[in-house]
């Protein structure tokens, strides 16, 4: 999909064409660079942004662990993000705020040097319905928490999913599925991972994965309906026995895993706990629950 012809770039709304940046910047030599996806839903009262709370207490989060100054606070950005949505009449869509060094010299002294902010924002179409995937267990680790702060979305921690994608790819599969560096599960490449066995939803624990959104949604949807959810160490063996598996994130929403070689297969049952919890999601979103109505954010 190609990107809408408005953004904010450093305190207005400029034409897309305005954004560049040296080619030899920190944000793109270094992976200095902090973002986030968030999502646009059409409801019936108009336009509304999901969960941008929680996604923007993420952005300053992963700006602090860099020492960016944004120069403005959650509800002035928040604001921002707003205006590129009208900008482009937008009703729904895929925004992406990104803050990243871009001085205009090499080396990694970020102290400082001078930042770029920018959102950018897509029109977004709903998923096709009853898409699945395939999944590899790659022999590239997840990044280790005694290394980078896992909380922060940083881009320069993408190399690592970047190359488990390869990897994927090469064996024919459309994902990959990492473990950490003790052999448990972790993530994929840029969502969360869940199992589904026995009625009871089982998901990996923080520490070694960012804790999406999106994961945090399904997880409290789930337990609003009465679902069992386990957060815990999970071996890879314990897919084999698995009812279901699906992936959650901010683009792909809830995506069925249809298979991982060697650890699991799809099987077809008239019951589906994903299934369950989609439709709900999908009332969430939409505005039509109004229990969730407050992780909506109107456009006005």
């Amino acid at each position: 999909m190609k990107p809408a012809q408005k953004i904010f770039l450093n305190g207005r709304i400029a034409p897309l064409n305005k954004a560049h940046a040296p080619m030899f910047h920190q944000g793109l030599n270094y992976g200095a660079c902090v973002y986030e996806g968030i999502r646009v839903y059409r409801t019936p009262q108009g336009p509304a942004v999901f969960r941008l709370q929680e996604h923007l207490d993420r952005f300053f989060y992963s700006a602090s662990v860099l020492a960016m100054n944004l120069g403005m606070n959650k509800k002035e950005f928040a604001h921002t993000i707003e205006n590129v949505v009208k900008a482009n009449a937008i009703s729904s869509g895929y925004i992406r705020p990104m803050a990243f060094y871009s001085e205009a010299k090499m080396g990694i002294n970020i102290i400082g040097a001078k930042l770029t902010i920018v959102v950018f924002a897509w029109p977004w179409k709903d998923a096709p319905p009853n898409r699945a995937m395939t999944m590899k267990i790659v022999h590239t680790r997840r990044l280790d928490p005694s290394t980078v702060d896992l909380r922060a979305k940083i881009s320069g921690y993408y190399a690592n999913g970047l190359l488990g994608f390869l990897e994927a790819k090469k064996a024919g599969c459309d994902e990959p599925l990492f473990l950490d560096t003790h052999g448990f599960l972790a993530e994929g490449a840029v969502n969360n991972i869940f199992i589904v066995k026995r009625k009871t939803l089982y998901t990996p624990a923080r520490g070694t994965i960012l804790g999406g959104v999106t994961r945090d949604t399904v997880i409290t949807l789930a337990r609003d309906m009465g679902v069992i959810v386990q957060e815990k160490r999970i071996r890879p063996e314990f897919l084999r026995t698995a009812d279901e598996v699906f992936l959650t994130g901010t683009g792909i929403e809830l995506e069925r895993v249809r298979s991982i070689p060697g650890y699991f297969s799809e099987r077809h049952k008239t019951a589906s706990i994903m299934a369950i919890i989609e439709q709900q999601y999908r009332k969430v979103t939409c505005g039509d629950a109004p229990r969730y109505r407050r992780w909506l954010t109107p456009i006005r």
